[in-house]
């Protein structure tokens, strides 16, 4: 029997809500062209409801799930490093969080802090190129596409698989890249991601726990296995955005 080549749990979670989230809800309401106040997209901070999130879901990831953490990566964003701050406050014991730029958020270019309703006005000739390539394929100029994240996530995936063997494992980042490591690790369609992505009941939550597991029955040297999916442990109460449906752990 050959050595186990994976983590013993692999934890995703999408960073808690953060102002840029409030402000592109309500400019999709009011029908505006643009959110954000000018921020780079980069310096977005959490609201407090964010901070709450992040507090008790670190609270109960300790608490239910059980197991110490060994590593801990973060996209350098710095919701994503509040996120993980508030995090791990509830930990007796844990790593220095390590910056990782691989699972940093989708680059969005010329379009990034546009509504619909901005990209239609602003720049009709994206709309139609978007609609002609499809979401997954598509590229705003200065951006990203899905596949473009996907090799970065895949690259990362290699270094945990390299580094992290039979750990515990903790990465906090955005919904773009819990999707691409979903992609990635169950070999998702382009048709099964944008399922996911388009349904605002499936799409990453705020705050919501991707959580894989070791499981040594599949092949010689094992698999990870989603164990659960969008996963909310914290008081869906706190969240002055779209509220998310609290689930119990598998």
């Amino acid at each position: 029997m050959r050595s186990q080549k994976w983590m013993t749990n692999l934890v995703i979670v999408r960073h808690a809500e953060s102002q840029r989230n409030i402000a592109k809800d309500i400019a999709h309401a009011g029908m505006a062209e643009t959110y954000g106040d000018g921020t780079r997209d980069v310096d977005v901070q959490l609201t407090n409801q964010g901070h709450q999130q992040a507090q008790q879901t670190g609270e109960k990831l300790r608490d239910q799930l059980g197991f110490d953490l060994d590593r801990v990566f973060t996209s350098p964003y710095r919701r994503t490093v509040e996120t993980t701050k508030y995090l791990l406050a509830g930990f007796r014991r844990a790593p220095e969080p390590v910056l990782e730029e691989r699972i940093r958020e989708k680059e969005f270019g010329i379009l990034d802090g546009l509504t619909k309703v901005g990209i239609e006005r602003r720049y009709p000739g994206e709309k139609e190129r978007k609609e002609l390539n499809g979401k997954y394929y598509y590229r705003p100029p200065g951006g990203e596409s899905y596949p473009d994240v996907n090799l970065r996530v895949h690259d990362f995936i290699g270094t945990m698989v390299r580094e992290c063997r039979e750990e515990n494992v903790l990465v906090v980042c955005h919904s773009v890249i819990v999707l691409s490591f979903r992609h990635l690790l169950e070999r998702l369609t382009e048709k099964d991601v944008l399922d996911v992505d388009i349904d605002k009941e499936r799409e990453p939550k705020n705050c919501s726990l991707t959580w894989y597991a070791f499981d040594a029955s599949h092949g010689t040297r094992g698999k990870l296995l989603l164990k659960a999916y969008n996963l909310v442990l914290y008081d869906s109460n706190l969240s002055s955005a779209e509220p998310s449906r609290t689930s119990n752990l598998p």
